[in-house]
């Protein structure tokens, strides 16, 4: 039973490629987006504010699905380094080691996304009091997952103080 508990942490690779194959596809319509951009402001040659309002949040749009592309990324690496691999050579600054780590992750695009979105909602608001409705639910939301995001951030930087102090404390005990 042990060994087939063992070997089938292999599932997650499912999940890798999924992720993969998502980082895959919105980078790929991410830069299709890019050149449809590209065309419409070569095009239009309209320099109006409210065609300027227009071009600037598309670019916004468009970096925030970048990002869910990288972080869909991100993810699947961490999945992989976590479960299948943990010799898997990642760049310093990917940091990725366990599980906690991934979520806070996913949290934070979420937040950036649900800003980006209301961005959008308020770039072409038509002047209604609908604005407000969604605007309070969307920093409910954020003010949510910042909450538990913060809560997680101190807890586990607190714990990895608390286990780097237990190592230090068992060299000196050592020495």
């Amino acid at each position: 039973m042990n060994r087939l508990l063992l070997s089938s942490r292999y599932l997650v690779n499912l999940a890798v490629i999924a992720a993969l194959v998502g980082a895959a596809a919105i980078l790929v319509y991410g830069v299709i987006v890019l050149g449809h951009l590209m065309i419409e402001l070569i095009s239009a040659r309209n320099f109006t504010r409210e065609a300027i309002k227009t071009i600037t949040l598309s670019f916004i749009q468009l970096i925030d699905l970048l990002f869910l592309g990288v972080a869909l990324y991100i993810i699947a690496l961490g999945l992989y380094h976590l479960f299948i691999d943990t010799s898997l050579r990642l760049p310093h600054w990917l940091k990725i080691e366990d599980f906690e780590e991934l979520k806070i992750i996913l949290m934070s695009v979420v937040i950036v996304i649900l800003a980006v979105n209301f961005t959008g909602i308020v770039v072409n608001w038509d002047g209604s009091a609908a604005i407000l409705n969604m605007g309070l639910a969307i920093a409910a939301v954020i003010i949510g997952l910042g909450l538990i995001l913060y809560v997680r951030v101190t807890s586990h930087h607190h714990s990895e103080a608390g286990d780097r102090s237990e190592s230090q404390q068992s060299l000196e005990d050592h020495s």
